[in-house]
């Protein structure tokens, strides 16, 4: 199933539905395009800078050139030579430059098809090869419009206020071998604060502060209740069945007659390390089968 090139650079989301290979052949793809505009930026990169060289090169030499002409005119024409020398490199190199401008949608965040390849390739160790996974990857940034969430008054700060963001950049749905569905969600948070502030001059000056919030991940398991019924007396063993990696905290973890929901946050500072957000779902699932398997046990 080939990607539809037009429509994924406009929108910079992949969404489908279909089987484990066709994704994984996508998500392929998709990394081939990654790493082919990556390495066409780098090269229209390098010939704008070798051209821009050229341009310094023609002043120099131009300098020169008008102590020479002073002495010997006939190199008047060697001056405007260089002249137009410079017009052509100043074209050329702003053409290289529009160019590696126009490939910068399709340079995309390499951490979010990497995680997500690693992660469909465990799922499928569990799955059925012709079960189906619904998927939705999102290469946009956080700070866009669309993920702005809401806009608050700043808490201590007069007149400044506060825009929260919450991009959901992956949504995967599917069914695992003992007919468990899951669902599972990673969600970007930033928040930005913005507004004037008085400084020592009394001049007022307009400040802006970012701050990323972290990864949130949900994972909800809908297990068959025949299979796993004897779970709903394990309530106050799942907390303490739920490991992490050191930099992701557990936020909330619910048991239901049909389900188990666990929420984590993974820290600021590692919310796009592919190996960190990988360890983190896997561990996620561990913790919540570790439950499921004694509850399996339990009705038998």
């Amino acid at each position: 199933m080939p990607i539809e090139f037009l429509n994924f650079r406009k929108n910079l989301i992949y969404s489908t539905t279909a089987n484990l290979s066709n994704i994984i052949a996508d998500l392929e793809e998709i990394e081939n395009i990654d790493h082919l505009a990556e390495l066409q930026q780098s090269k229209y990169a390098k010939r704008a800078l070798y051209y821009f060289y050229g341009i310094i090169g023609c002043f120099v030499l131009g300098f020169i050139l008008l102590f020479v002409t002073a002495k010997i005119p006939i190199f008047v024409f060697a001056l405007f030579a260089l002249f137009l020398a410079v017009i052509v490199l100043t074209i050329m190199t702003i053409y290289e430059l529009v160019k590696k401008f126009k490939l910068r949608k399709l340079n995309i965040l390499n951490y979010r098809y990497e995680v997500t390849q690693r992660i469909i390739k465990m799922l499928a160790r569990d799955m059925d090869a012709a079960s189906e996974l619904e998927i939705k990857l999102s290469f946009k940034p956080t700070k866009n419009k669309e993920n702005l969430a809401e806009t608050i008054p700043h808490p201590t700060k007069r007149d400044w206020k506060i825009d929260k963001y919450q991009n959901q950049w992956l949504r995967l749905k599917g069914q695992l071998l003992d007919k468990t569905r899951f669902s599972l969600t990673a969600t970007e948070g930033s928040k930005n604060q913005y507004g004037w502030k008085r400084g020592r001059s009394g001049k007022s000056k307009y400040k802006t502060k970012s701050n990323n919030v972290g990864l949130d991940v949900v994972l909800t398991l809908n297990y068959p209740q025949r299979r796993y019924g004897a779970i709903k007396v394990l309530q106050n063993e799942v907390s303490n069945a739920v490991k992490l990696p050191n930099l992701s905290h557990m936020r909330n973890v619910k048991l239901t007659d049909k389900a188990v929901h666990l929420s984590v946050r993974i820290a600021p500072q590692v919310a796009d390390n592919e190996e960190e957000i990988y360890q983190t779902i896997t561990m996620m699932f561990l913790s919540l089968y570790q439950v499921l398997n004694l509850a399996k046990v339990l009705s038998k």
